[in-house]
């Protein structure tokens, strides 16, 4: 007989005594570990109870306490910090007739303090295309570069893909605060007009003085207008007034002026009248060219409170915020064209686009450069050349336009003008230094807005190509972030402000808070309403700081 193995000989009760044993213990708790009872949220997690067994009602009950709890905190710390911002805010609009506790300056000294920030959130802001594009290159030639961004991007598994397929459209209608767009519109447009006159207010500027380094030369470009025969303050507008680059904005004052109104008080209440417009404007781009009423109107109450009317009313940039006017025109009317091309919507796209040229020509230049880009874009995507050809031909009316005046006038040609903002060696190397001074010390510092630019940084790396507004404001940024590189100080705060930044301020919220405040707030309006009220209390104290 052979002989038997001793796995061979080991009964079926003997095989059986192991899971006795295993079952015993599992019934029997270890004494040494008796005193310590699992915590019920390592439980929730783990989809255990205290005593091992599968989750019971009482855990989830115990979950959904704690869930409650992480709720009511953060909602009594935002509600917190709503309180302290809603005060500094009356404060501020009731100033200097308002007692302030030093409320006020503990906002402006926490402004400052971290006003640094921007620097790092705008190079954030204008390269986020630029990151983006290095990432998928990597990750697709890096086995270890993709461990790596899956191990970075881990802990936000959830609120990545949910940002990903987030409608833009269908968050506003989940907000009960966005159902109402033309109220808000109608708020933003009373907004800007209050913003626009507080530097103007006999309490605050008993002598009347002009706001704005600009404004005094408005008003001697008008004077001088006003002293010559119509065909010589017409040739004047051509040549004289900064070299010629602003004569649309020139002949409408002038012919203001010319029904006996004086140039002081015209330029005094420019800003009144092209404040609204702003914010109408910006409205009207992301009513019809996303298509969200809801969206549209929060980004019509976010404008007032971005660069536009601050650092505007600090330079006096009038002819820059009313191309920034035609511009998003213009933009509206390019995405409505390629949805359904025509050809009114042509004529007013090339109407506006004349508009822009004789109003800023640097604005012109970063507008159709980067509508150029979308046009490349939509001929890439559909086959059809239509679009490409359609904005060529406005580029080269636009050339066409330059050499005109120029010859005309004896005038330099837009791209001369360029020629002598070239950069040197010098420039390009002190790239840091530049971007500190004009955030943090040019236009006195109203450019350095850290909340505004961090809000941009999330918008951009939110956006998406495939969506065609999306794709347009991508690139607009996109454009403007090469001449950025080499500019200096001054010429790189013009850039950032013609930057579409109301628009990335709507749609930052729009994307993040379904995915966050419905899991970590009661009201996820409330964190709306403290980012207005953040930014609203940045515009008031930098206008009546100027």
């Amino acid at each position: 007989m052979a002989r038997q193995t001793k796995a061979s000989s080991q009964s079926p009760i003997s095989e059986l005594r192991p899971a006795l044993r295993l079952q015993e213990q599992q019934r029997v708790p270890d004494g040494r570990f008796s005193l310590i009872s699992p915590s019920p949220i390592i439980c929730c997690i783990a989809g255990l109870t205290p005593d091992n067994n599968i989750v019971t009602s009482s855990i989830d009950n115990q979950c959904n306490v704690d869930t409650k709890t992480r709720k009511a905190i953060l909602t009594s710390v935002i509600l917190l910090l709503l309180s302290f911002q809603v005060l500094v805010l009356v404060i501020l609009a009731l100033f200097p007739y308002a007692p302030d506790p030093g409320l006020s300056s503990l906002n402006n000294n926490i402004y400052t303090f971290l006003a640094p920030l921007s620097t790092i959130f705008l190079l954030g802001l204008l390269y986020a295309w630029l990151i983006k594009l290095g990432t998928r290159e990597a990750r697709h030639h890096s086995r270890r570069f993709e461990k790596l961004v899956q191990f970075l991007s881990e802990p936000f598994r959830t609120l990545i893909p949910s940002v990903k397929t987030r409608s833009l459209s269908e968050s506003a209608r989940s907000f009960k605060i966005l159902s109402h767009p033309r109220l808000l519109l109608a708020i933003s447009l009373a907004v800007s007009l209050f913003l626009a006159i507080v530097p103007y207010r006999s309490d605050l500027n008993p002598t009347g003085s002009l706001i704005g380094i600009d404004s005094p030369l408005y008003v001697n470009w008008i004077t001088q207008m006003l002293a010559r025969p119509f065909p010589q303050a017409l040739q004047y507008s051509f040549v004289e007034g900064l070299d010629g680059s602003r004569p649309l904005l020139l002949l409408i004052l002038y012919a203001i002026a010319a029904l006996g109104i004086s140039p002081t008080q015209i330029i005094e209440y420019l800003p009144a009248v092209l404040a609204p417009l702003l914010s109408l404007s910006t409205f009207i781009f992301v009513r019809f060219g996303q298509g969200s009423p809801g969206l549209a109107g929060l980004t019509a109450l976010f404008t007032p409170f971005s660069f536009y009317l601050t650092v505007g009313l600090w330079g006096g940039y009038y002819a820059n915020m009313l191309a920034l006017i035609f511009v998003f025109l213009f933009m509206t009317l390019l995405l409505t064209f390629s949805r359904s091309p025509s050809a009114p919507k042509y004529g007013l796209m090339f109407v506006l686009s004349v508009a822009i040229f004789l109003t800023h020509p640097w604005t012109w230049i970063l507008t159709i450069t980067a509508c150029l880009v979308f046009a490349v874009s939509l001929w890439r995507e559909t086959k059809h050349s239509v679009h490409l050809k359609s904005v060529t031909g406005i580029i080269i009316a636009g050339i066409a336009l330059d050499l005109l005046k120029s010859t005309l006038f004896a005038t330099r040609t837009v791209a001369a003008d360029v020629a002598t903002k070239l950069p040197t060696s010098g420039q390009a190397a002190s790239f840091w230094n530049n971007l500190v001074d004009g955030l943090l010390y040019t236009h006195s510092g109203l450019l350095g807005n850290w909340i505004i630019l961090a809000l941009g940084l999330l918008a951009v790396f939110a956006l998406r190509v495939k969506d065609r507004f999306e794709r347009l404001v991508i690139l607009w940024i996109g454009v403007a972030s090469i001449p950025f590189l080499v500019l200096d100080s001054y010429s790189q705060t013009r850039i950032l402000y013609d930057l579409p930044i109301p628009v990335l301020m709507s749609s930052v919220l729009l994307f993040f808070l379904p995915a966050i405040s419905a899991r970590n707030t009661r009201w996820p309006e409330i964190i709306i309403i403290l980012v207005l009220v953040l930014c609203a209390n940045y515009a008031l104290q930098g206008i009546l700081l100027l």
